[in-house]
């Protein structure tokens, strides 16, 4: 027994003066010990004394470390501490941790039968935090018992403060036994820089550089993964010395995000590293000449794709410049005022998109002279360079009612135009309308100039018809 205030002994005396005192004074020598006693209870509470009682029931909380740095060999080494511990358990508890970024519980194909460790799967895998480990291993110990932890580990945290955790083990008087593994051997490659643009565009495909440092010439793996969720993987061939790694990605989310890259060789190791990159949505400007609420499909189109849509009356007097893509539709590009037409050519040209949508108000006028509503660049009228791999054109023609008379005539006509620049190596296909039940009648793709389908017959037959005016 101990005591926190240990001068107040020195008062303990006292009551026991005061008893021997009164007690010739006195007949009620019954009721004169009570009184003593009390007062001399009163100072040793004050003294507050502390007794050590020893439990015979201990609380054992196992903690396995199951991160990336771990080995093979480390794992069978730390499932055969487990079963010693376990054999030698008796009536004590306890409980085995695997943890790595985070603590975890076994899963079912690590008991079935014997103790057979795994490595934790996933970017938690990739962090060793042993103070949180600690923390919950001394919170899961039930009442009543002595709470006692093991921890086995190669001792490489890259979070946390294990100095931290184990002082308040020490503050809680709690003992921490450990049991060191060897962990992986240090990987030859070197991740010399990282280089990727700190904000990008959902949907958009974006370049990481990095520039890896290798003892010797060998195939590599790279690996990106984005909040952990896997973006993709692909093999590149290190020579000896430092090389530039360039690899694509293209994430669809919007907002903050950790972007984790790997570049695992097999026979020099695995580097990795961690970055924040800012994605947001690109602003498309919509002009529309539709009547109000016709156009729901279309914005809901929009918004599946991720824009973020800014929808005027007008052209903004300002320019384009703040939006990544404008999208006309329904509207009239023979009245746009000079200016906006300069300002929309140049748009494009700085690498603008521009979507065109036809409807009513696009008129179509016979033995037009030559011009043209906005520049070349903008109009697209300078053709991309062919494709050599071919390129497959699908034609979606509608020919309902509305279509009747001078529209079909124009349709077939500039389906033909499309047709005639098909190069052998082309594919093409056709499809018409009647897709209300999501089922569309549509010609087979063929090579070449479409073959001599019937409608394609008959289409050229409408065409070389006299057209009449609308």
């Amino acid at each position: 027994m101990s005591f926190e205030r240990w001068w107040m002994l020195l008062f303990a005396p006292l009551p026991l003066v005061w008893w021997g005192f009164a007690l010739r004074r006195t007949g009620r020598r019954l009721g004169l010990a009570l009184k003593a006693l009390s007062l001399l209870a009163v100072i040793l509470a004050l003294a507050e004394p502390s007794l050590d009682v020893w439990e015979t029931k201990v609380a054992v909380a196992v903690l396995v470390d199951t991160s990336a740095s771990v080995s093979g060999q480390d794992l069978e080494k730390a499932s055969g501490l487990v079963e010693t511990l376990e054999r030698a358990r008796g009536r004590h508890w306890m409980r085995v941790f695997p943890f790595a970024g985070s603590v975890r519980d076994l899963a079912p194909s690590e008991v079935a039968g014997k103790v057979r460790l795994q490595l934790t799967g996933g970017d938690g895998g990739r962090a060793t935090d042993m103070e949180s480990a600690i923390r919950d291993a001394i919170g899961s110990a039930p009442a009543g018992m002595v709470p006692r932890v093991v921890m086995i580990s190669d001792g490489k945290e890259n979070r946390g403060s294990v100095l931290r955790a184990a002082w308040q083990a020490r503050r809680l008087g709690v003992p921490v036994d450990t049991f060191a593994l060897s962990g992986k051997a240090r990987p030859a490659l070197r991740l010399e820089t990282v280089t990727l643009p700190p904000v990008v565009f959902s949907g958009e495909r974006f370049a990481i550089e990095m520039v890896v440092s290798s003892p010797a010439a060998g195939q590599a793996g790279v690996e990106l993964a984005a909040e952990g969720k896997s973006l993709g993987s692909s093999q590149v061939r290190l020579q000896a010395g430092e090389n530039t790694v360039q690899v694509q990605a293209n994430i669809g989310a919007a907002g903050a995000l950790e972007l984790t890259g790997r570049v695992r060789s097999p026979e020099h190791g695995e580097v990795s590293f961690a970055r924040a990159i800012t994605l947001r949505k690109p602003r498309l400007l919509l002009l529309s000449q539709d009547p109000p609420g016709s156009g729901v499909n279309l914005r809901r189109a929009l918004d599946a794709a991720q824009f973020e849509i800014v929808e005027l009356a007008s052209p903004p007097p300002g320019g384009f410049d703040p939006y990544q893509i404008v999208v006309f539709n329904n509207w009239d590009l023979e009245a746009l005022a000079p200016a906006t037409k300069a300002d929309l050519e140049a748009f494009v040209q700085q690498g603008g998109g521009l979507f065109v949508i036809g409807g009513e108000k696009n008129i179509y006028v016979e033995n037009k002279e030559a011009g043209r509503c906005v520049g070349p660049d903008a109009a697209g009228e300078s053709p991309a360079p062919p494709s050599p791999e071919g390129t497959l054109v699908d034609l979606i023609i509608d020919k309902s009612s509305s279509m009747e008379g001078k529209k079909m005539e124009l349709a077939w006509l500039a389906a033909i135009g499309v047709v005639e620049n098909l190069r052998p190596i082309d594919m093409g296909g056709a499809g018409f309308d009647n897709c209300s039940s999501g089922r569309c009648r549509s010609a087979r793709p063929r090579t070449g100039r479409f073959g001599s389908n019937g409608w394609w017959r008959a289409s050229r037959r409408m065409a070389q018809r006299r057209s009449r005016p609308l």
